[in-house]
């Protein structure tokens, strides 16, 4: 699988572009060997199987050099008495599922369980602390600075809590917008809206949903509206479907994400003429318990398997 997305990604892209990412992607590997070893050393195991080089496996992660067109999503989260619950639909062409996989890392420096396709360094996940995080595409402004998105969110995977992860935030420039949903074991709650102009703004909320437009303000300035309406037709309809719901717990959480009114463009999306996406895999993160629930398709169509951080088991 992983073989495959390197050709299916080397073949899509012409040779002037391929060697400005080689460039771009050689200097971020020289910056992340300086304070994000363990990184480069996942790249490198994956090299070392695979028999690509650390620079071609990085560039699976790197999705923002080559202009990969946005998927949209939609992302929710509340806080119960024992923890926080983060969740999300995301939805991406059809067929996107059979290339996704889940992960489940287990060593002495790191355990935690990531959702991607084969070959990347992790979409969205929880750690063994409890910590969990979900993302939206925003359309924003971009810039050629900074890390690629998958890079940082596991930087932020390896922080104990809340402060720590929107620090990695902090820390870094973006190349692109991005809304973050950010749960702890602790009932900490935070939405975290990120953008190369806008740089970052949270803010501490008890229940949350979002889709793929900006809701702080500073964030907001930055809107492409033009592009949002051609790009994500379905985000404001759905972020109206999902204010309908009252969140209390996983059980609400669950019908959210596999409600299906104004389908096709629904919360569990299919495909439709304006908007050629539908729901790829749903997760829900309860960072209490330590449990990733995880469903690879439709929701309505496919049960959510359990995931135990503690005594995990495969999907």
């Amino acid at each position: 699988m992983i073989l495959q997305a390197f050709h299916d990604l080397r073949r899509s892209t012409d040779r002037a572009s391929w060697n400005l990412a080689q460039a771009k992607g050689a200097a971020c590997i020289e910056k992340l060997s300086r304070f994000a070893p363990f990184l480069v050393a996942e790249l490198d195991g994956i090299a070392e199987a695979t028999e690509l080089s650390t620079l071609d496996v990085s560039l699976l992660s790197a999705f923002e050099y080559f202009g990969t067109a946005q998927t949209g999503c939609t992302t929710a989260g509340l806080v119960k008495h024992d923890g926080a619950v983060v969740a999300q639909n995301w939805d991406a062409p059809p067929g996107t599922e059979r290339h996704l996989a889940v992960f489940i890392h287990e060593d002495k420096e790191q355990h935690l369980v990531t959702v991607a396709s084969a070959g990347t360094l992790g979409w969205v996940g929880m750690n063994r602390h409890g910590l969990a995080l979900v993302n939206n595409d925003l359309i924003l402004d971009t810039s050629q600075k900074g890390l690629p998105s998958l890079m940082i969110r596991r930087m932020m995977l390896e922080q104990k809590c809340l402060d720590g992860a929107i620090g990695i935030l902090r820390a870094h420039p973006h190349m692109s917008g991005r809304c973050f949903l950010l749960g702890d074991a602790n009932g900490g709650l935070r939405m975290v809206e990120v953008g190369p102009s806008a740089g970052v703004s949270d803010r501490v909320v008890r229940t949350i949903v979002h889709t793929n437009h900006p809701l702080l303000p500073k964030t907001a300035m930055w809107e492409d509206v033009e592009q949002v309406a051609r790009h994500y037709p379905s985000s404001r309809s759905r972020l109206r479907a999902a204010r309908r719901f009252t969140l209390t717990g996983i059980e609400s959480i669950t019908a959210l994400l596999r409600d299906r009114s104004g389908a096709p463009d629904a919360i569990c999306k299919s495909p439709s003429t304006g908007e050629r996406t539908e729901t790829a895999f749903s997760v829900i993160f309860d960072c209490g318990r330590q449990e990733a629930r995880v469903a690879i398709g439709r929701p309505d169509q496919a049960d959510f398997c359990p995931i135990g951080m503690l005594h995990p088991t495969g999907v």
